[in-house]
This record gives structure tokens, sequence and C-alpha cells, in this order.
């Protein structure tokens, strides 16, 4: 995969978001301990990104941040899925780290946002590449 005209849309400590939009995909860099203003801050102007720019493929990449809190769990899954049931978003991969807390907070965020008619697929992975083949992978 080649991509091409890749923008910096947002850089904090605790997040990079870049985005290309010939390709109409969005990376999300998560990591560190996030106090709760500032990730919310952030989650919202990520979901905001998504639906202005008419994004249709999301990787986020999960590997160095610490979980964020049940509170913050419920409220990233309910206010990102109000705005995104709404997207043009066709998949969304997570990239996870190895902590099973973190993984367990991501699973717990995905289950409270299915409840709303989200219209994209979404899986995690272990590893990058194999969550970018899968974004790029038409046949499944």
């Amino acid at each position: 995969m080649n991509l091409q005209n890749i923008e910096k849309a947002l850089e904090l400590d605790f997040v990079t978001i870049r985005y290309s939009p010939d390709q109409k995909m969005f990376w999300g860099n998560w990591r560190g301990n996030i106090p709760s203003k500032p990730l919310r801050e952030a989650m919202h102007f990520a979901s905001q990104f998504i639906m202005d720019n008419e994004v249709e493929l999301v990787m986020v990449d999960y590997t160095f941040m610490l979980p964020p809190s049940l509170q913050d769990q419920n409220w990233i899954a309910t206010h990102s899925a109000a705005i995104l049931q709404h997207s043009k978003l066709k998949r969304v991969a997570n990239v996870m780290g190895s902590d099973i807390f973190q993984q367990i907070s991501i699973e717990t965020i995905n289950e409270i946002a299915y409840k709303f008619p989200l219209p994209f697929k979404s899986r995690d992975f272990m590893f990058r590449d194999d969550a970018q083949e899968w974004l790029f992978n038409t046949d499944s």
C-alpha cells in the first residue's frame, strides 16, 4: 500500500492523528495515561473529524495507551457512537497492546458502542500490518 498526501490532524502528548484524504483513511495513535478531560476532548475531536471528512477507514493504535477509567470508557462509547452512527465509516481496525486490562477496556467500549446502529465493521489486531491488510481487503 502506498499512501500519499498524509496530513497531521492533531498532535498532543498523548495522541497523534493523521489523515489521508486520498484514501479516506484516519490513523489514531494513543499513548500513556490520559486524564479524563483531555481524553474526552480528543475523542470528540476524532469522532467529529471522521464525520466532517467523510472518513471510511480507521486504524487506531492503542499499543502504548493505559486503560481509561470505566466512566471514560462509557462516555467514549456512547458519545463517539452517537456521532459515528451517521458516518461514512466502513471499517475500524484496533491495534491492541499486550496489557489484558487495556484489551478489556477497548472491548468494553466496543460492546457499549455497538448498542447503536453503527455502519462499520470493527476488528481487533495485535499487529499493525494485519490491521492494515484487513482495512484494504475488499474480499472480507
